[in-house]
């Protein structure tokens, strides 16, 4: 295969497993914009208010009463959907192997989660808007910027061991590949974990996960059993490129720029929108719904920046994966097995990669794989 071929194409099944959840996107999207409006225009939200006044009417007993009550509403909304997409599309595909009360367990998990963190950050916005009405935003967004560095931390102690069970890596050529690879660029790795994926789906993956000291690398079982030792080292030497590129460090400031953008955007709007919808103030939390969407609204407008700048860094981890294991038909493969087993679509459209992909398309990265090994073949 040359340079300018175009790599694999996308199988059929991949192409209708994709295309449906291409669909799912927008149509979850355009629901939640449309389902904030209708809380927001038929007086719903300011409704909800007033009946919590007859419980508390302390500021931040309310406020915590609104919220808790609105984030329950939104999941009992996306309910149908979530089933949908999380569990009904999975079985048709053949990726999931879960029953449907362990997938139903797994999404209380994961809502549970994110209940507590949407509680903890909405809560503290609405501190903030109470205390500091000018300068709010700023503490808004410092706060979300400390919130997922603590998240980050203890994730691969806290969130991750309540859906998988981890384990060390065995001793085996995988093992001793990676810890060389390691070594070799003098990069300390305390231990390498298994998730035990195949209990619940077919597809694979792996993941360096955590801050600091909290850094660890996670495979997955299905890619071990799936993979061959040098696949895998390539895609550790992958990993191992963000870490040296310090890409984490990267993104988590670019999430702090995110969100000083759009809490930004949220002070200069929320203000005119109050008075359009007759709400009290801006620490009014019957106006939540518009304080979402004009969140909602920003981080769309940031998607394909923030999609476009992960593709950038994932680029770079692909060529360093090659630099330093000079490996490249073992990268090729190890993507095309990694997108037959996930069902990846392989060449999206261009809008589609734009707005849906944090990583470059299989058939883009197979592509430069192959445009390196040919300039190497050519020193």
């Amino acid at each position: 295969m040359s340079p300018q071929d175009n790599g694999p194409s996308t199988p059929p099944e991949a192409r209708r497993y994709q295309a449906i959840r291409y669909r799912l996107f927008f149509f979850r999207l355009l629901g939640s914009v449309a389902a904030l409006l209708v809380f927001l225009c038929t007086g719903w939200s300011r409704s909800l208010k007033v009946g919590l006044l007859s419980l508390r009417e302390d500021f931040f007993s309310l406020t915590a009463l609104y919220i808790s009550c609105f984030l329950v509403l939104s999941f009992v909304a996306g309910l149908p959907l979530d089933v949908f997409e999380g569990f009904f599309l999975e079985r048709r595909f053949r990726l999931s192997r879960q029953t449907f009360g362990e997938w139903f367990k797994d999404l209380l998990k994961k809502s549970a989660v994110a209940f507590v963190v949407s509680l903890v950050l909405l809560e503290s916005v609405y501190f903030f808007l109470s205390q500091f009405p000018g300068s709010w935003w700023l503490w808004a967004a410092c706060f979300w910027f400390f919130l997922s560095i603590v998240l980050a931390r203890i994730f691969p102690y806290v969130i991750l061991p309540l859906f998988f069970r981890v384990k060390p890596l065995e001793e085996g050529e995988v093992r001793r590949r990676i810890l060389a690879l390691f070594d070799r660029y003098r990069v300390r790795l305390k231990d390498i974990f298994v998730l035990d994926f195949s209990r619940k789906t077919v597809k694979a993956n792996a993941m360096v996960s955590g801050l600091g000291a909290t850094k660890r690398i996670f495979l997955a079982d299905t890619l071990l059993e799936a993979f061959s030792p040098q696949e895998i080292e390539v895609v550790l030497a992958h990993e191992l490129g963000h870490y040296l590129r310090h890409d984490t460090a990267k993104l988590v400031v670019t999430s702090l720029v995110s969100g000083i953008f759009s809490f930004g955007l949220a002070f200069v709007l929320f203000g005119y929108f109050l008075d359009v919808f007759g709400f009290a103030g801006p620490s009014d939390v019957a106006a939540l719904p518009l304080l979402l969407l004009i969140l909602f609204a920003a981080g769309f407008v940031l998607l394909p920046l923030q999609n476009g700048f992960s593709r950038v860094l994932e680029r770079q981890a692909d060529r360093f994966a090659l630099e330093a294991t000079r490996a490249t038909e073992a990268f090729v493969s190890m993507m095309q097995k990694l997108g037959e087993k996930n069902l990846a679509d392989f060449s999206p459209s261009r809008w589609v990669e734009i707005f849906l992909y944090d990583h470059p398309p299989i058939a883009k990265r197979i592509r430069m794989a192959r445009v390196f090994q040919h300039a190497g073949e050519h020193i």
